[in-house]
């Protein structure tokens, strides 16, 4: 096929190369109206009194470090806006969440036998902006904090208390994608891809609305031989 036939093809089927060029600006669109996505993670390891395995409240019961661990993150998560991870080994980006924060107890298990031997939550944040992420995170580790004091008090735990320990101590922001740069790169693969996309399309139908015709004007062409015998 020379460009002369192809660029021919294309004007005799402008309303398909129109539906093309519209579908392509909407998904530019969509693209350009992207934001940037950063996200960080950090642990918080619950620290019992020295030389204590257990944690003893009043009353003679004990609580082990990991069932405080996971009332303190019941506490936080309740009527809270926390994304609920299916997968505790999952994390907030590789599920495509663009915007919150999770507060999970890491499973150590399986998928169908789930147990829980250390008493850390791990606390992850996705957000459009590296400060975003570290002030959603700032406040869900102070949310952390106080409820491991309030549920202390609510015990009416005398003597040492049970601590927190954050790991890493200034978490690092990973950016996810989505600068102009990239933007600009997706759109010009978009677009090359719906350009071609187009081009197939348009030379597909018009060869079938060029068999149809044909179909049409064959059986005339035969009439017309019977009747002028």
């Amino acid at each position: 096929m020379t460009a002369a036939t192809f660029l021919g093809i294309l004007l005799r089927r402008w309303y398909v190369v129109a539906i093309g060029l519209v579908l392509g600006l909407a998904a530019l669109g969509a693209i350009r109206s992207s934001e940037p996505v950063f996200w960080t993670e950090a642990d918080v390891t619950f620290l019992a009194p020295e030389r204590e395995p257990a944690y003893w409240i009043s009353g003679g019961s004990a609580m082990t470090l990991v069932d405080f661990a996971d009332m303190v993150k019941r506490r936080v998560n309740q009527d809270s806006a926390a994304v609920d991870l299916v997968l505790t080994s999952g994390t907030l980006y590789g599920a495509g969440v663009q915007q919150g924060y999770s507060v999970t107890l890491p499973n150590n298990g399986g998928q169908w036998n789930k147990t829980f031997t250390q008493p850390v939550l791990k606390v992850q944040v996705v957000d459009s902006s590296a400060e975003k992420v570290n002030q959603v995170l700032a406040n869900v580790l102070d949310r952390i904090n106080d409820a491991t004091v309030k549920l202390q008090a609510e015990a009416q735990v005398k003597g040492d208390l049970i601590s927190t320990q954050t790991t890493p101590s200034k978490s690092e922001v990973v950016f996810g994608g989505g600068t102009p740069v990239t933007r600009l790169k997706g759109a010009v693969v978009l677009e090359a891809l719906c350009l071609a996309v187009t081009s197939v399309a348009t030379i597909y139908i018009d060869r079938i609305m060029v068999r149809r015709r044909q179909g049409k004007v064959q059986p005339r062409e035969v009439s017309d031989d019977k009747a002028r015998v």
